[in-house]
């Protein structure tokens, strides 16, 4: 019995992925964002050292904390988009 049932198992073919139609647009919108999130980092990161610059400027040190703050969010999400997609894809695959 068990041997049967591993002979109908074993020809049970394994089809390779195809992807859905419509694809193409789900990868296009997930790029645009991608790219709008780095563009936010960016411009998080130089609107920091803005703020940073100009607490330090006027000698408002809160200013200046919250722009290194800033600055520091923008560094730390950096190098979490950086890695991020390997973290998911290594959690993700089945081996």
């Amino acid at each position: 019995m068990i041997t049967y049932v591993t002979v109908v198992l074993a020809d049970i073919p394994n089809p390779t992925p195809v992807a859905p139609p419509g694809s193409e647009v789900i990868v296009e919108v997930v790029g645009n964002a991608k790219w709008g999130a780095g563009m936010a980092l960016v411009l998080g990161f130089f609107a920091g050292l803005i703020v940073w610059a100009g607490g330090r400027w006027v000698d408002h040190h809160r200013a200046g904390r919250i722009g290194l703050v800033m600055m520091l969010c923008a560094i730390a999400g950096g190098l979490l988009y950086g890695i991020g997609w390997q973290i998911i894809d290594h959690f993700a695959s089945v081996k």
